[in-house]
């Protein structure tokens, strides 16, 4: 059996290979679990990952499911920097795991594999994928994970923090336990001040400079958060969270990004000489 976790999501990716982990521990009493890293310099890993398939166990593993596979032991290989290893070599290393089913493999990568082990993706493999969620599934995520650590958010708190950490879900779940571990309840914008956050909110102060009835200081805000950086869609989502007299405008600007006729560059400089 092989499990191929992929994805952009580290976080989510990385959860689920635990909780893959932690389920073939509780069914196979008795599970040889070991990590294979093909970063090592010592370069042996494909080597000791194939004597680890090809090992037979000096007893077989009783109780439980373990001797389903006809009394052979279980085992689970978990793969870490699959492609800084020979794609050809590896490949026929994970054809033979695929035919003993006494062998389980567990891979977490963030790309599609290369052709060569397009297999992996296909059945009788079992491919998950994780992108970074968007839109609604984003927001539900944000809620459940709050939630379980007694947090809830003011609109503003929400709005805010959802744009900060769009597309960085590990920055976001690092950033909510550092609230909870001082507050509970409710966070509002006074108490985003107030904490010692990885985004501190007088970056909203920043972004709010962008409204200044000075074309120069709208100027010199957007030079300097280029400057800092920041990616034009990531400034673009924290500005339209909270600029509710231009709800409209920002709703047209983002459908205009999204068929080609403007990208967030254009769209910042139109605001600001606006």
């Amino acid at each position: 059996m092989i499990i191929f976790l992929y994805g952009s999501d580290d976080y989510r990716r990385e959860q689920k290979k635990r909780w893959y982990k932690k389920e073939f521990e509780k069914k196979y009493s008795g599970l040889s679990v070991r990590a294979f890293d093909f970063s090592d310099e010592k370069g042996d890993a494909l080597e000791d990952l194939r004597g680890f398939v090809r090992a037979q166990p000096l007893f077989s593993t009783t109780g439980g499911q373990a001797g389903a596979s006809g009394g052979e032991s279980k085992k689970l290989a978990v793969l870490e920097n699959l492609y800084e290893v020979k794609e050809e070599d590896l490949g026929d290393v994970l054809r033979e795991v695929a035919a003993k089913k006494a062998t389980i493999v567990l891979c977490s990568e963030k790309d599609k594999p290369a052709s060569v082990l397009s297999f992996l993706l296909e059945a009788p493999a079992t491919a998950e994928r994780f992108e970074y969620l968007t839109g609604y599934e984003w927001e539900m995520f944000m809620r459940e994970r709050a939630k379980k650590l007694g947090l809830e958010f003011s609109d503003f708190a929400f709005k805010f923090l959802a744009a900060v950490y769009q597309n960085n879900t590990w920055g976001f779940i690092t950033e909510l336990q550092k609230i909870s571990s001082l507050k509970r309840g409710l966070v509002d914008k006074k108490d985003l001040a107030g904490l010692d956050l990885e985004i501190a909110p007088d970056y909203w102060n920043l972004i709010n400079g962008m409204k200044n009835s000075d074309l120069r200081i709208r100027l010199a805000v957007l030079e300097k958060l280029f400057a800092m950086g920041d990616p034009p869609p990531k400034i673009f989502n924290i500005l339209a969270s909270g600029w509710r007299e231009k709800i409209p405008q920002m709703a047209e600007y983002d459908l205009r990004v999204k068929s080609g006729k403007l990208d967030y560059e254009e769209v910042l400089l139109d605001l600001v000489l606006g």
